[in-house]
């Protein structure tokens, strides 16, 4: 293969995982007040009576006896950390 030709794949696929990686980025919430970070992302875990707003991924952890529900938000990690929602 032609180094040109692998240039060029090399780029679109360069630009493909940057479209992705923005496209998360944009459905992350503005605050997080449990933040982890693994494998290159940062996944909000906020659980509560109540998804907050701005959550775009609810899911119900616990069903009884009372519902929990977790906020599963992820974006990449390009270095900054979440701000926290609580004010102290």
């Amino acid at each position: 293969m032609k180094s040109s030709t692998l240039m060029a794949i090399l780029i679109l696929q360069a630009v493909l995982v940057m479209g992705i990686l923005s496209q998360a980025n944009a459905e992350f919430p503005k605050c997080c007040d449990n933040c982890r970070f693994f494998s290159g992302a940062v996944v909000c875990d906020d659980a509560g009576p109540k998804c907050r707003d701005g959550c775009v991924n609810c899911r119900v952890v616990q069903a009884s006896p009372t519902k929990t529900f977790r906020c599963a938000d992820a974006r990449g990690d390009d270095g900054t950390p979440c701000p926290p929602c609580k004010k102290y």
